[in-house]
This record gives structure tokens, C-alpha cells and sequence, in this order.
């Protein structure tokens, strides 16, 4: 094994416990990162086996096989899990970084007729928050990812990182609750997306857009009730000021348009009478200028003093990255708020479990990557304790503690020659630990076609609905769900969207326990 940085200096890498180490008081001044790689890890053109790898950039986990292909090298920077595989001719490896795993890259690509991998660990401005660890564990040479996936998932059930479903519905009725029950999100009300104002203020605020007020939601499970749903979560988005990803970190008041608070806390007792869960969606890592607690200070900074703003502007405008240690802060102010409007069950907070940790530079609010996680833990603990549990909008692992359900694992596919087979990593590791919906594709799936209801279910995911799902227009991420919606403005439509429901809970209810199980597939 060689350890060289970005300065081609070589490190001298430590034994420990059956891990490799790099102790962090060696890295050296100026390193950006330090790269692993061992000769075992090459093979040539034409080879069996294939590197397997947790996420290509958010689409999926992947297979590589050794086919002939031209000189080619990418860098994956985002895992959803820190693991690696690697089948060749002479070894089957699970690699899993241990030690300053959020730093975590892959780097493979194939150089003159051989293909390498090498591990990746970036070195921020703000220094290595802990040593880098990982370990290479054997497996047979007929193993296969399934088995790879199986090892990683006692890795973490044994170091007490997850729980199994099994065990945490025995004292949580709304986790149970969940298992049985699709999801059903519905966007209420946004402002356009592209904003037409980038920095809004009450003066110039474009207006929202009203989808859902929360007396048609009454109606809505009504027509649930009427054709037989029995069990459904519903999950509100956009109910807040201004509506969705409208006027974050500010929460309230309720948005007026859609009724207002006591419409809302209405709304809620009704859907708890009829025997549904109903939570809302929240956000705890974005923030817009016309938020009534917005300040320069609650920005996250990058390393050069800039403030950290997303490459796309949402609903209020341009979008900064709020720190972690104030949105703690936010969270610890407005969620038990949120919780006394009445919602109980798997409360939902956007974006947190999506993106890779950031990092914030302000040294009065100085957060490196395990801080960020910290004050992340604390959030989502938070919702357990005042609403009875936690979904957010994607996957990463480092959330597998306290993540109930994910709105999906992967945003669509990964449209890539270089690796040339999609397999369900995640969701053989954590099928039976954690809810999920697969992928952005199988959102909506009955809608979206044969394929789209295949991948839900061989995947083994919890059916999820969005009405109103399409929003965005006249830019590049538009129908990001898909271009087939669910609607509810007139009654033919009620009744077309719940019996779209309908047709799914119908399978799912009579297969629901199966949520409970570990998934293991043949190689």
C-alpha cells in the first residue's frame, strides 16, 4: 500500500487493529489530499470481476467491469457510503474508510489497457479533524457485492451505527405506522422557480403560487377514506410563510393564503380523527435574505471569507448555505413550535441527508465536518424526541443512526459508459434498517410506467407520492420528478389520485412486513 499527497510526498502508513492509519500530526503543510493505492487493486482489459462503488455522484451505485474502454479517470466525490469493492482475478475487497471518512473519495479510471482505484482523503483548510483509517477486509473469491453489502451492514449494526426496523417499532407506534403506510407529499403553494427576484424583500416579493389550501387536504382524505386507503402518511411542503423553500430559516407564521394557523391545527386533528399520520416538511440547511432572522452572520463561510451560496437560486431567491451550528440553533428554537400545531410522526427535513457535510469557516461559528455532524445528530435527535422520528431527502449513511426514511436513494440515473451496471448497494445494506424510496424515478411510480413500479419494488421500497410535484419551469432542472404529476384541483382529479394511491396500497399493504427483512441477492 503507497500513500502519496498532492505533492507526490510519501507518507508512512501505520498498522492499527487490523486498519491502515495515516496519523493526522504527519500530514504535511500545503496537502489538498493523500491518495491510497495498492498494485492488487489493477486489472487488465478483459479481466472478470469489477470495482464497485457506493454512489456516482448522487445517481447510484455502480458497477465497473474491465471492458475495453479508452483512457479515462473520474473522481466520485460524494458516498453515500464510505465503501469500496474490488473483485479481480486475485482478490474480492471490501474496503471501508474508518477514520476521517467524510473526506472520503474514489478515484478510479484505466490508463493504457489497465484500470486502477485508488482511495482519496481531502485535507481542508481547517486541517484533518482526525486521523485517516481504513480497512481492506477479504472475502472469498466467488463473493460478490451481495456479500460485500452483508458485511458492511453487520460492520454497522454490530458498532451500534443503525438499528434494525424491527427493533425500533417496538417502542415507536409512528415508525410502525410508517411501514405500513405510502407516503403521500403534497406541495401546497411556492413562488416561481427560477425566482424572478434573486434578493427578495417584503416589497419586492414575488407572489406564491397556491396549490393545496389545507381545507382541500381535508378533502383529500376524505376521498382516502372513501375508496379504502386506510393507512397513509401525509407529509405537508409549503405550508410555512411564503411556502416552499420560500423564506427559510423562517418558518411562521403559517402561510395566510393557505388558510392560516388554525385551518392548519384543523387539518391536523382531522387527519389524526380519520387515523392518518400527517408531519410537514422543514429545512435546517438553507437560507434566503428575506427571512425576518437573516443576517450575514448565519451564512456559512468558505475558506476564502466568501459566503457559501448554492449554484441554483430556489423559491426565495438566492440560495446561502446556513451554517450548521445556527441552524442547531433554529432547529432547537422553532421545531418544538412546529410540534405544537399537532403533528406527530417521521418528521421530514429537506436537503440534510443529500448533500456531503459542509464546512463553515466563520471563526465565530468555526463548524469542520464532524461539528457539522454533531449539530446534524442533534437536529434529528431533536425530531424524535418532539414529533417521534426523522426522514430527509436522501441517503448518506453518516445519517443512519436516526434516519427513518429516505425520499429516495438516488436522483435519477447515472448516465456514464465508464461504469456499466446500476446495483442496489444501499438498499442491500440497509433494507430492513431504513425506509426508503429508491430513486427520484420511482416517485409517483404507477404513473410513471411498468419499469419505474419494477424498480420500486426490486429495490424494496416504500411506495412515496408527490402531488404537485412539478414546480420548476423554464429552466434546466425542470420535471425533476418526472413529467407525469398528481393533481387534486378538481374532483375528477381527487378521484384519479387516489385511486392511483389506491393501486399501490393495495400491493404494498399485503407486502409491508417485508420492510422488516434484511436483502440478499444472488450474485
Amino acid at each position: 500500500m503507497k500513500a502519496l499527497d498532492n505533492l507526490n510526498r510519501e507518507y508512512k502508513i501505520h498498522w492499527a487493529e487490523n486498519d491502515y492509519v495515516l496519523k493526522k500530526e504527519d500530514i504535511l503543510p500545503d496537502t489538498e489530499y493523500i491518495e491510497f493505492s495498492d498494485d492488487s487493486f489493477n486489472a487488465s482489459v478483459g479481466d472478470d470481476g469489477y470495482y464497485a462503488v457506493s454512489d456516482c455522484d448522487g445517481k447510484g451505485s455502480y458497477l465497473c467491469r474491465f471492458n475495453k474502454h479508452k483512457n479515462y479517470e473520474i473522481v466520485l466525490k460524494q458516498n453515500l457510503m464510505p465503501i469500496f469493492g474490488i473483485k479481480n482475478s486475485h482478490i474480492c475487497v471490501l474496503g471501508i474508510a474508518k477514520g476521517l471518512k467524510q473526506n472520503f473519495y474514489v478515484v478510479t479510471g484505466i490508463r493504457d489497457g489497465m484500470y486502477y482505484f485508488k482511495l482519496r482523503f481531502e485535507i481542508t483548510k481547517l486541517g484533518a479533524y482526525e486521523d485517516i483509517r481504513f480497512s481492506l477486509i477479504q472475502l472469498a473469491l466467488n463473493a460478490g457485492y451481495a456479500e460485500m453489502a452483508s458485511v458492511y451492514r453487520d460492520y454497522q449494526l454490530k458498532r451500534g451505527a443503525c438499528v434494525p426496523l424491527k427493533e425500533r417499532v417496538k417502542d415507536n407506534p409512528y415508525l410502525k405506522y410508517a411501514v405500513e403506510s405510502p407516503e403521500i407529499r403534497i406541495r401546497m403553494g411556492w413562488k416561481p422557480v427560477p425566482p424572478t427576484v434573486l434578493e427578495q424583500t417584503e416589497e419586492n416579493e414575488p407572489k406564491m403560487h397556491v396549490a393545496c389550501t389545507f381545507d382541500r387536504v381535508k378533502d383529500l382524505i376524505d376521498e382516502l377514506k372513501r375508496q379504502g386507503v386506510d393507512k397513509a402518511q401525509l407529509c405537508l411542503v409549503g405550508w410555512n410563510k411564503s411556502g416552499h423553500d420560500g423564506r427559510y430559516p423562517q418558518i411562521f407564521p403559517v402561510e395566510e393564503a393557505l388558510g392560516g394557523e388554525a385551518k392548519l391545527k384543523e387539518l391536523i386533528a382531522y387527519a389524526q380523527k380519520n387515523g392518518y399520520q400527517i408531519v410537514c416538511h422543514t429545512n435546517s440547511t438553507d437560507c434566503y435574505s428575506i427571512a425576518d432572522t437573516f443576517s450575514n452572520d448565519i451564512v456559512c463561510r468558505k475558506s476564502d471569507g466568501s459566503m457559501s451560496i448554492n449554484a441554483s437560486p430556489w423559491s426565495g431567491g438566492t440560495m446561502y448555505h446556513l451554517c450548521p451550528v445556527k441552524a442547531l440553533e433554529y432547529a432547537k428554537r422553532d421545531l418544538p413550535k412546529v410540534a405544537e400545531l399537532g403533528f406527530k410522526g417521521i418528521h421530514y427535513i429537506d436537503v440534510m441527508s443529500v448533500v456531503p457535510l459542509r464546512e463553515c469557516y466563520d471563526k465565530n461559528h468555526l463548524s469542520d465536518k464532524r461539528k457539522t455532524l454533531e449539530c446534524y445528530n442533534e437536529i434529528m435527535e431533536l425530531c424524535h424526541k418532539q414529533f417521534g422520528g426523522f426522514a430527509s431527502e436522501g441517503a448518506f449513511d453518516f445519517a443512519a443512526k436516526y434516519l427513518d426514511y429516505a425520499l429516495y436513494v438516488s436522483w435519477s440515473d447515472f448516465d456514464n459508459d465508464f461504469f456499466d451496471e446500476e446495483i442496489p448497494l444501499y438498499e442491500l445494506v440497509y433494507h430492513g434498517i431504513i425506509l426508503y424510496n429508491p430513486s427520484t424515478t420511482t416517485v409517483n411510480a404507477n404513473i410513471k410506467g411498468k419499469e419505474a413500479v419494477k424498480k420500486l419494488k426490486t429495490y424494496g421500497g416504500r411506495p412515496s407520492f408527490y402531488l404537485y410535484s412539478k414546480f420548476m419551469q423554464g429552466s434546466e432542472i425542470d420535471d425533476w420528478l418526472g413529467s407525469d404529476d398528481l393533481i387534486i384541483d378538481t374532483d375528477e382529479q381527487l378521484r384519479y389520485t387516489v385511486s392511483k394511491i389506491k393501486e399501490m396500497y393495495e400491493e404494498y399493504k399485503t407486502e409491508c412486513n417485508k420492510q422488516y427483512e434484511f436483502m440478499d441477492l444472488p450474485q
